[in-house]
């Protein structure tokens, strides 16, 4: 029955239902939260950090093409920037309800800029070929938090922060729930479920000691092969020597890129490869954002950020800044409804869904424009949403003995991690985070090739075989954040390994993903790589339209 909710405790054995379990608490999180409960299944969302704590995949606003008759140059522009490695009937299908997203969260409450006639002002965003996108200014982040926020609680989502998802309990491919640390009462959950939505980003945090969605990973331990791990975007301000990354909706404002000479910077064509190669050439790149002007309202949230944190007034003086590693395109791989796809797209792994950053939806392709990935996030979670919540209607609980068997299996590997070991090497999350931000960076920068990628496995197969010796601190479960952070290391390492694994073997140059070894595109590498946690590769056909045909056929 949907909508059940019950507890029973069997020794130290607590275990709840719900027919939807969404992980994370961004966008795409809240987005497939509502959308699953608007149908009557109860749903709960889990997120490893605080509630509200959203992340970037909104910070460069949505893009619609809203100036245009049809979505046809969107699409376009989309295929050509994922250098047509974009599975063609979802650019399709998604650009064409491009405009249809933006307008839910007009009405919705977002206070998106408008021009003097009041109409959403729209800006030519990197990689587009016209204007169609908007945003909020650094507010777009919070306003879209928010309005989505309030579309849970209109449809009853319970959400919960402060919640460690340990692993996704499956049985032949379906899922039967999972398990989890509740750190705000510090006790181990057994959470039944017909169906889980991973929703809590990408690994892109690996590259710069942040955050790391746990769910990919999850998926990877449960055997589902990951896709397109090699891809890789960056955004090109990033402030240097901090976490700071500031939306590149600024430059569309006023704001210009200089060496601190004061020469400007030749971005080229002006897509986002382009301006991040150009900041990472330049010997000393800095942002001038002094001459906003009126535009400089929409900013101010940054500016003072920024002020607080460097000391730096951008109002008057420029900003060191560098090319940094900001979206990872891979993850799991899903279908129109955002199911997650085993080995071919006529075989699901029941039960799973994904959207966001966790996802891979075929909507980016080798690389990435601006506003889509919020688009992305918006189209995919609700699909992935409204069909998780339709198909558990008709579907049973299931699972019971192997939830509890899970259960017991990381109460006794918890009780054995927080014993005090005298005669071992202390390990700490911290340094491991360290050495695989460092492998990771130098196997998968801007220029690859097998030398580095290899010394990268090399090093990684190091820190993989350390994991299980990460200490903890803590001993209670209660606000553990060593638990936390030991795994993301763990996550961390395992997402990264196999994104070198998937770089290795695309032996070419496209898009984000570059092989100085391998200038050239090679047509018979157009498709998609996946990887399983074994390092098996594998193949998954483009997926062209309904008809069998190209949109835009590869060049």
């Amino acid at each position: 029955m949907a909508g059940l909710r019950f507890a029973r405790l069997k020794g130290c054995w607590v275990m709840e239902a719900w027919d939807i379990i969404v992980l994370g608490d961004g966008p795409a999180a809240l987005r497939a939260a509502a959308e699953s409960a608007k149908t009557g299944a109860s749903t709960l969302m889990m997120s490893v950090d605080g509630l509200g704590s959203g992340g970037r995949s909104a910070a460069d606003g949505i893009s619609a093409p809203l100036l245009e008759s049809n979505n046809r140059g969107h699409r376009e522009d989309t295929i050509r920037s994922g250098a047509f490695l974009c599975d063609q009937d979802i650019v399709n299908s998604i650009t064409s309800a491009a405009n249809r997203q933006m307008d839910l969260l007009e009405r919705w409450g977002v206070n998106f800029r408008r021009d003097s006639k009041g109409i959403p002002l729209v800006s030519k965003g990197a990689g587009h070929g016209k204007p169609r996108t908007v945003n909020c200014g650094d507010s777009t982040s919070r306003e879209i938090q928010q309005v989505l926020e309030e579309q849970c609680m209109r449809y009853g989502v319970t959400r919960r922060g402060d919640q460690l998802p340990l692993s996704l309990v499956h049985s032949n491919q379906k899922i039967n729930g999972l398990i989890a640390i509740d750190m705000v009462n510090g006790r181990i959950l057994s959470l039944s479920a017909k169906a889980v939505i991973i929703a809590d980003g990408g690994f892109e945090g690996a590259f710069s000691n942040g955050v790391v969605g746990l769910g990919l990973d999850l998926a990877l331990q449960a055997g589902l092969p990951l896709r397109d791990m090699e891809f890789i975007t960056s955004t090109p301000l990033a402030i240097k020597d901090t976490n700071l990354v500031i939306p590149m909706g600024i430059l569309n404002a006023g704001a210009t890129l200089h060496e601190a000479n004061g020469s400007e910077l030749d971005v080229g064509e002006g897509d986002l490869n382009s301006v991040c190669s150009a900041v990472s050439g330049a010997s000393q790149p800095v942002l001038d954002a002094r001459e906003l002007g009126d535009n400089s309202a929409w900013w101010d949230a940054t500016m003072r950020m920024v002020k607080s944190r460097t000391g730096i007034d951008m109002s008057k003086q420029t900003i060191e800044i560098e090319s940094r590693a900001d979206m990872t395109v891979g993850g799991i791989a899903v279908d129109e409804n955002g199911r997650a796809v085993i080995g071919s797209w006529s075989r699901w792994f029941t039960g799973l869904y994904a959207s966001g950053d966790a996802a891979c939806s075929g909507l980016h392709g080798a690389g990435s424009i601006v506003g889509n990935r919020l688009l992305d996030a918006m189209f995919l979670s609700a699909a992935a949403g409204q069909h998780a919540g339709e198909w558990v209607k008709n579907a049973q609980f299931t699972g019971t003995t192997a939830l509890q068997q899970a259960f017991e299996q990381h109460h006794s590997s918890l009780s054995e991690a927080s014993e005090i070991k005298q005669d071992e090497e202390v390990l700490r999350s911290g340094a491991v985070f360290n050495s695989i931000k460092s492998a990771a960076n130098d196997a998968l920068g801007s220029s690859r090739e097998i030398s580095s990628l290899t010394d990268g496995l090399e090093h990684m197969d190091k820190v993989l075989s350390t994991l299980e010796q990460m200490h903890v601190d803590q001993t209670s479960l209660i606000a553990n954040t060593n638990l936390v952070e030991n795994a993301r290391a763990a996550a961390s390492a395992r997402l990264v390994t196999a994104s070198i694994q998937a770089a290795i073997s695309r032996q070419e140059s496209r898009g984000v993903h570059q092989r100085s070894d391998f200038p050239d595109s090679n047509e018979e590498l157009l498709h998609h790589i996946t990887v399983d946690q074994e390092g098996n590769m594998g193949q998954l056909a483009i997926r062209k339209t309904s008809s069998g045909n190209w949109l835009l056929p590869p060049v």
